[in-house]
């Protein structure tokens, strides 16, 4: 079977762009051109343009807009947090199955004289918040859990994390890049201290994010310059990436409720559809965000099958691949205790807004036919 349509299903790695923040940015590359650092009126209208999304960014979070800085993504917020906090002698507490940006710096950090104690998921994909209370000692500083893992799709209890981090004295961080778009956070009502997210999740452009930081915490900048965004970021703002951002944001929560409820739907009816095939799989992980599927295909080699669905036009996500080219077990799964030939044949499915029915009963059609022809 041959699909003529192409079908994405990898929102999880990045969304597409919605049609009105393309639009967006093409009407604020046109009009707005002034350094929003410069005073005169060219000036100040980019600068109001970043000021009024600050505002509303700010608003939807429940926080103060003293306390959003506008970064490149969420690998740069999260670099902020940790290179800005951190220092020798210091302990950090993380997960074992964070996002690169925040294990491969830990490991960076530790050569540099400071203390990292990395604590594994459950079997169900999810951190036990007192086996964070457990690793906590005197000269624990920070502590950075991710709202969602980014390949199980399973939501961490935050608020029980940070809560505990609170009582302890101990600041807290969490990268929400996952989940940011698909559930309220009211920062007011939280412990969270600094919270990472990048657009390109919730259908707005790469290379824009934003960290929140409460205010009264110091943090030490890593890009020196000009003074831009409180002093913390230097460097002049991408006006046309900042709106976009806001707009996807706000796009992304007014219609919220009607997304999760769709996606929802769509995934029963993968689930359904899959059920009524002669397949042997499992949904990994538990409290997952909807639409978000890690699915073990018993006996089938995950790369394999994502290549022959890539031929068919059909889009999902493996685990990362080495430099000499041979496909290593995702270690997400593995820090669950998977079985190593078990993570192989497991492969991310994600399911965005953009998805319709027949997309989904493609998808169903094509996997079962490739499975029965490359199962090993």
């Amino acid at each position: 079977m041959q699909n003529n349509k192409q079908i994405y299903f990898d929102v999880a790695a990045t969304t597409p762009l919605d049609n009105k923040v393309l639009d967006l940015i093409t009407s604020i590359n046109s009009n707005y051109f002034g350094n929003p650092s410069s005073i005169h009126q060219y000036g100040q209208k980019s600068h109001n343009l970043i000021e009024k999304s600050r505002i509303s960014i700010a608003e939807i979070f429940n926080c103060s807009s003293s306390e959003i800085i506008f970064t490149s993504g969420g690998s740069e917020s999260n670099n902020l947090i940790l290179k800005g906090i951190l220092e020798k002698g210091d302990h950090f507490i993380t997960s074992s199955y964070e996002h690169p940006s925040i294990l491969n710096l830990s490991k960076i950090i530790e050569s540099k004289g400071v203390e990292v104690t990395y604590v594994k998921p459950d079997k169900n994909g999810i951190i036990n918040p007192y086996e964070i209370e457990n690793k906590i000692k005197k000269n624990t500083k920070l502590i950075s859990i991710m709202y969602v893992n980014n390949e199980l799709g399973t939501i961490n209890p935050i608020d029980e994390i940070s809560d505990i981090s609170r009582k302890n004295n101990v600041l807290f961080h969490t990268d929400a890049v996952q989940i940011i778009g698909k559930k309220n956070i009211n920062l007011n009502s939280s412990n969270i201290d600094f919270m990472s997210g990048g657009a390109h999740k919730f259908y707005g452009p790469k290379g824009i994010g934003f960290l929140y930081a409460r205010k009264g915490i110091n943090l030490n900048p890593i890009i020196e310059g000009g003074g831009q965004e409180s002093g913390m970021r230097a460097g002049t703002e991408n006006i046309s990436f900042i709106a976009a951002m806001c707009l996807a944001l706000e796009i992304s929560h007014s219609d919220l409720d009607k997304n999760n409820k769709k996606i929802l739907k769509l995934e029963n009816r993968l689930i359904k559809k899959l059920d009524g095939c002669n397949i042997d799989y499992r949904i990994n992980g538990k409290n997952r965000l909807p639409g978000f599927l890690n699915i073990t295909f018993f006996n089938v080699d995950g790369n394999n099958l994502l290549m022959n669905l890539d031929m068919n036009k059909i889009a999902i996500s493996f685990g990362s691949a080495c430099s000499s080219g041979s496909v290593k077990a995702p270690l997400t799964l593995l820090e669950t205790g998977m079985p190593d030939n078990e993570a192989k044949c497991t492969v991310r499915i994600s399911i965005g807004k953009f998805i319709v029915d027949e997309d989904i009963d493609t998808l169903a059609k094509t996997l079962n036919e490739i499975i029965l022809r490359i199962k090993l």
